[in-house]
């Protein structure tokens, strides 16, 4: 694609989105209930007037940068690494292993970093990352979680001897799965086989202790045998919202409005919460404004108003790390504007405790910086099974 292509693509793209932080409503009206699809109608528009190539230069501004060339194959010590050999091993034993300290930017480090491991283990969530890594959480059932990535291709090197292996993986999970870049529930058993590799942590989900991952994934097969437990997961019915709400108050106010399930969990297993708030107010939800934009925040009884859950959180104070905006914000608005009369639905991760029992996460709207909206006794329960899958 031409240069002028590429700037024939922004000149349009600058349009769309700067009509629509100039006039909120204006998208809005395509899809009152999901701003996103109406942006999404816009590109329609735009896309079919640039030619084929477009998809690449786009993706060129997403690859990552923090040690991208382990994760792709590219660095120095690529060649190191024994793809006619793999390892067969458990979430367990590979969590077990020291993290190195420091961490190489530009090198691997060996053995692990050098050695193609196979899982079998169970795809719990799944996401499509800002670097346009596919990031896919497993877990083994008995409280261990690690990450596993599926690099993109297009951010490859076409010298890396990884790349085959990338795009066999890439193609195999686009044939099962759709990543998008929400978190989707999978709990599928796969097998795993990538390289070894040791990431820093920063609250990433499901990230495992000494932050080991299989990173890039070489291949992935859905429906292996079975890891060894028969605990499985469920998540109940989903509660419906109330048939009226109150709406046009003036200021900032949220009418409860509906939620997904409660969960029975396996230890350690991630699980997809979704609770939708009708915006009851006269005034807007503006997301990333101090003082309008909306999130849950924690609440009582349990864990308490503004404290860490046992259930979620961003890695910090003693919560575990699933990709919570914070430690006691569980979800932050999903789209940039939610008007009055106009519903949003948030949507969080929960991390099953190590220990069998039932767990609370009592969840409260806000007005990050204003004031907590109304309370109407939101809370999610977390059931704990034991490793046998019976109830504690």
């Amino acid at each position: 694609m031409s240069r002028r292509d590429v700037l024939k693509v922004g000149r349009h793209l600058r349009f769309v989105l700067r009509a629509r932080r100039k006039r909120p409503h204006a998208l809005l009206t395509l899809s009152q209930r999901n701003p996103v699809t109406a942006l999404g109608l816009a590109l329609v528009v735009v896309l079919p007037v640039i030619s084929a190539g477009i998809e690449s230069a786009a993706i060129a501004v997403t690859c990552g940068v923090e040690r991208w060339s382990v994760k792709t194959g590219t660095d120095a010590d690529a060649n190191l690494v024994n793809l006619s050999n793999t390892t067969t091993t458990t979430i367990a034993n590979l969590a077990a292993l020291p993290a190195p300290s420091p961490i190489p930017l530009n090198n691997r480090v060996q053995p692990t970093e050098t050695t193609v491991f196979s899982i079998t283990a169970t795809l719990t969530v799944y996401k499509l990352e800002d670097d346009s890594d596919y990031h896919l959480v497993i877990s083994d059932g008995n409280g261990h979680t690690m990450i596993t990535e599926i690099a993109d291709p297009h951010c490859v090197g076409a010298g890396s001897p990884l790349l085959p292996g990338i795009q066999n993986a890439r193609a195999e999970f686009d044939a099962r799965l759709r990543a998008t870049t929400s978190f989707k529930t999978a709990n599928l058993v796969v097998t795993a086989t990538g390289v070894g590799f040791f990431d820093f942590k920063h609250g990433q989900t499901g990230v495992a202790p000494n932050a080991i991952e299989l990173h890039p994934l070489l291949d992935i097969s859905f429906g292996g045998p079975p890891p060894p437990t028969t605990c499985t997961s469920s998540i109940g019915p989903g509660i419906a919202p109330p048939n009226t709400v109150p709406s046009a108050i003036d200021g900032f106010h949220a009418s409860w409005y509906g939620q997904s399930g409660y969960q029975s969990l396996c230890a350690g297993a991630l699980s997809t919460g979704v609770v939708a708030y009708y915006n009851s107010g006269s005034r807007g939800w503006v997301s990333g404004k101090l003082g309008e934009v909306a999130y849950l925040g924690t609440w009582n009884p349990e864990p308490g108003q503004d404290q860490a859950s046992v259930l979620g959180g961003d890695g910090t104070n003693g919560s575990p790390s699933t990709d919570w905006p914070r430690y006691n914000r569980v979800a932050v608005q999903p789209a940039d504007y939610v008007g009055p009369g106009q519903v949003a639905w948030f949507q969080f991760t929960i991390q099953a405790p190590t220990t069998p029992g039932r767990y609370t996460l009592a969840i409260r709207p806000l007005i990050e910086g204003a004031l907590w909206m109304e309370d109407y006794g939101v809370f999610w329960y977390v059931t704990v099974l034991k490793a046998d899958g019976t109830p504690p």
